[in-house]
């Protein structure tokens, strides 16, 4: 399989991030951090924080205007592997597209599981730690706006 000139745009990418990550880590562990210690702070007083903390489930309770690009983000890679599922249903097929768009589609598909627990902060959890709905309609307008804004400017 021979990697086309759009593809080829993916490695940069790849090569920063993965860069990025191991130089920030590397860094951490040489300040005298370590891989498994986390403890709790006494920022933590409400015992529903600390009981979703012991089941290992992300505490995003607060609105706050720098928790809005990560849920718009993570629905953009959604609608865009939407997009490619409706792409490859109705029109080119699965495989032509499969063949065109290889590493998009692997990217787009491990950004949806590496944001699961988002996803769920957005639309399934009752709790107080999810996502506030006026975090989550943010998010969502201004994913469907870029959408449409790509999508028509071609």
């Amino acid at each position: 399989m021979s990697i086309s000139r759009s593809q080829a745009w993916f490695i940069p990418f790849v090569y920063v991030i993965i860069g990025k990550y191991t130089w920030s880590f590397v860094e951490f562990l040489w300040c005298g951090g370590t891989t498994l210690a986390f403890v709790i702070t006494a920022k933590v007083a409400d015992e529903d924080v600390s009981q979703r903390h012991k089941k290992e489930i992300m505490e995003f309770g607060d609105s706050s205007p720098m928790l809005t690009p990560l849920p718009t983000l993570a629905l953009l890679n959604l609608y865009c592997f939407a997009g490619f599922l409706k792409e490859a249903i109705n029109g080119k097929g699965i495989a032509q597209v499969y063949d065109s768009l290889t590493l998009q589609i692997l990217m787009y598909g491990a950004l949806i599981l590496i944001n699961l627990p988002l996803y769920q902060a957005l639309y399934l959890r009752k709790d107080k730690g999810k996502i506030p709905a006026t975090v989550a309609f943010k998010s969502m307008s201004f994913a469907v706006v870029a959408c449409t804004c790509f999508k028509f400017s071609y």
